[in-house]
């Protein structure tokens, strides 16, 4: 009889409580793909941008002459590798920018352009991110010079031929300046995206003096960078 009561109150303690531990929701299941924070952008793209000169004549090799006409603007290779200012703290909201950009104008012109600078992004929708940037401007202008240069000196005998040992000397000159710009940057998916992007660069003078024709004088060629461009891109997130 004891026996019977003992076990009579065991479930009569235990009875309430049961209940309470099956109506208890079980601990919600780690989502299987949280929001990932990206850490570097990488993007390759293409675009375009205003770059003017005038023609000019400029000395080719085997002392002809070559005619470089006018330009207005020109397409560009363009690309860039991007760092999360604020990594380790869940957000995405400030980026440290470095864009390149390498004017498709063949060898007579050549142009290698850089734009370090400081992005602020505001998001718009879970895919979609608006991004406003200031950024400091560099830029190469090269030209060719029709002069022969050696890397391994000569034996002697014959034309040079512009191969491993022998290339055309360049005149370089560097510009630098500053600008603005404005990207829409949409997520395709957890690693990758694209990006549209526009912006304003003026630099502080022209590049010149490259002194390509002694019967012109030291001025009679400038090259402008100022000005409008435009580019898209596709990128990954690391």
């Amino acid at each position: 009889m004891r026996t019977s009561l003992y076990a009579l109150g065991w479930l009569m303690a235990w009875g309430p409580v049961s209940p309470a531990f099956a109506d208890t929701p079980p601990p919600p299941p780690a989502p299987e793909q949280e929001r990932r924070i990206p850490q570097v952008a990488v993007d390759v793209g293409g675009g375009w941008g205003r770059m003017q000169h005038p023609t000019t004549d400029i000395p080719g090799l085997r002392n002809e002459v070559r005619t470089v006409g006018a330009r207005a603007n020109a397409v560009r290779l363009a690309g860039g590798i991007h760092f999360n200012m604020v990594r380790g703290s869940g957000r995405t909201d400030w980026w440290w920018t470095n864009g390149v950009d390498w004017y498709l104008l063949g060898d007579d012109v050549q142009v290698l352009a850089l734009r370090p600078g400081l992005e602020k992004r505001l998001s718009l929708t879970d895919s979609l991110s608006l991004g406003v940037s200031l950024f400091g401007a560099a830029s190469e202008v090269s030209l060719a010079t029709g002069r022969i240069s050696a890397n391994i000196p000569g034996t002697g005998g014959g034309d040079p031929v512009i191969d491993g040992r022998y290339f055309q000397a360049r005149s370089r000159k560097w510009i630098f300046g500053g600008g603005a710009g404005a990207a829409l940057q949409y997520q395709l998916n957890r690693w990758f995206h694209t990006r549209m992007q526009v912006g304003y660069t003026q630099f502080v003078s022209q590049a010149k003096n490259f002194q390509v024709s002694p019967v012109k004088g030291p001025d009679s060629f400038s090259v402008s960078l100022s000005g409008p461009w435009a580019a898209a891109y596709v990128g990954v997130g690391l």
